[in-house]
């Protein structure tokens, strides 16, 4: 198959890994892998993996240039003649579906984000196939859009990389600097990894920190990424809380950083936090067993398919900081089995792969 895939952009976060992933696994199942997204620092990693890469502006949401971008979009897919195109975000999906008039060539859509409904979100059920990431996914689609056929809708879960996240390549080195640099030597870990924003819910961790400071001095809060954009002054606020709440020489904000596996392995818990708007999947959950630590998630959306409670960590109700704090001590306090096994089970990249390259021949077979 010639299979291009669609997106915004090429650099950080949880739909352009899955991207990637998709076009190695792709391309070492025989199949031609193409991307197409306005570029980013993954580009590169794309091509090396022996896919290709298109660059076109499918990020700006400016309206007035749309039809001059769709059209560029069809000459492209012209040019390449796939016999799948998946877009997986809605400014894509939309010049998608408007190039696609004339051509009528399959399309599949992933919906990465349990996103407002509403006419602009819905570009996300309008392909021929809708791919779910979770069951929580699913959900959300029958109960806001329940005008798409069953038959068009399909969960198949994100997948870790196995091996990128494996406890037995770890960077031993670099987790040693990296612990130094930041003061956590001696301490108890609990990391927040993923861009900084409102719907994180970094500042329950912060008050879940603050209610155990003085039994705890042990305990720290590790921050992982930069701001969402147009977020830039909540990770002020954040730091003004920890300030507030006198924890602020224990929350650790480090920016973005390249060495997840190394990070996720040598922190005690991971927390998913969300508060408002769960997560679709939760992919740095299942990084985070993958790399035998166990987390602590809100009892809401995607995650509820991964953790299970009491087994891989505990679940919470959203917003509350201080089950969030009887939680941390809990993992303190338990020892947890084997965790990387049930992701090897169910949650891998080869898995998502050959899941979806079997949607497609279903598709084409149709």
């Amino acid at each position: 198959m010639r299979i291009v895939q669609i997106l915004p952009s090429l650099n950080d976060g949880g739909v352009e890994r899955g991207v990637v992933d998709s076009n190695r696994l792709y391309v070492r199942a025989g199949h031609e892998s193409i991307v197409i997204s306005a570029g980013g620092k993954r580009v590169a990693q794309i091509e090396a993996d022996g896919g290709r890469h298109v660059t076109l502006d499918m990020r700006s949401k400016n309206p007035l240039t749309a039809p001059w971008r769709a059209w560029a979009l069809r000459r492209a897919l012209r040019e390449i003649r796939p016999d799948i195109v998946h877009f997986r975000s809605r400014v894509p999906g939309w010049l998608t579906l408007w190039a696609n008039r004339p051509l009528g060539l399959p399309t599949v859509s992933t919906m990465h984000g349990l996103n407002h409904p509403g006419l602009y979100s819905s570009v996300m059920v309008r392909a021929d196939r809708v791919i779910c990431v979770s069951t929580a996914g699913r959900a959300f689609v029958r109960e806001h859009y329940p005008w798409v056929p069953e038959d068009r809708l399909a969960v198949i879960p994100r997948g870790v990389d196995l091996e990128t996240f494996d406890p037995a390549r770890l960077d031993a080195a670099w987790q040693d600097d990296f612990r130094k640099r930041w003061g956590l030597e001696g301490k108890f870990v609990a990391l927040v990894v993923g861009r900084v924003s409102r719907l994180k819910g970094v500042d329950v961790l912060i008050r879940a920190v603050a209610e155990l400071k003085a039994s705890w001095p042990e305990l720290v809060a590790l921050v992982i990424g930069g701001p969402q954009k147009h977020q830039e002054d909540y990770l002020d606020e954040l730091k003004a809380l920890a300030r507030d709440l006198a924890v602020q020489d224990r929350v650790v904000f480090t920016g973005s950083q390249t060495h997840i596996p190394e990070i996720d392995a040598l922190a005690d818990v991971l927390c998913s936090c969300n508060v408002s708007k769960p997560e679709s999947f939760g992919r740095t959950v299942a990084e985070a067993l993958a790399m035998e630590t166990p987390v602590i998630a809100a009892a809401h959306g995607g995650v509820l398919d991964i953790v299970r409670d009491g087994q891989d960590g505990f679940l919470v109700p959203p917003g509350d900081a201080h089950a969030l704090a009887q939680a941390l001590l809990r993992v303190r306090d338990t020892a947890f089995g084997p965790l990387r096994p049930h992701i090897a089970d169910t949650f891998t990249a080869e898995k998502m792969a050959q899941s979806t390259l079997a949607l497609y021949q279903a598709l084409l077979s149709r």
